[in-house]
């Protein structure tokens, strides 16, 4: 089933970059989450055995999952940047 929802973007923007860094899907997080609040025991021994995992046992991460990644990071640190600007304009109109 398909559902849309409104989340508020800071949250969303936090969500999807762990997300990228841990290599998932937003689908997959918000599954688990859904399942975790309702009690699903196959949803909390999942989620343990993914805290379990270390960065030398996951597999290498895909070209795509990598610049997806470093995307989400760039995103989420404009959006906390006090100003919005580029460095280049920044420096331009400082030239000036």
């Amino acid at each position: 089933m398909k559902a849309t929802i409104d989340v508020p973007d800071a949250l969303y923007r936090r969500v999807k970059a762990r997300a990228a860094m841990d290599g998932r899907a937003i689908r997959e997080v918000t599954i688990e989450l859904y399942e975790a609040w309702l009690g699903d025991q196959k949803t909390a021994a999942t989620a343990a055995s993914v805290e379990l995992k270390t960065t030398a046992t996951r597999p290498p991460m895909t070209g795509s999952a990598w610049l997806a990644r470093w995307q989400a990071l760039g995103e989420e640190t404009a959006h906390r940047a006090i100003d919005p600007r580029p460095t280049s304009e920044i420096l331009l109109s400082e030239r000036r």
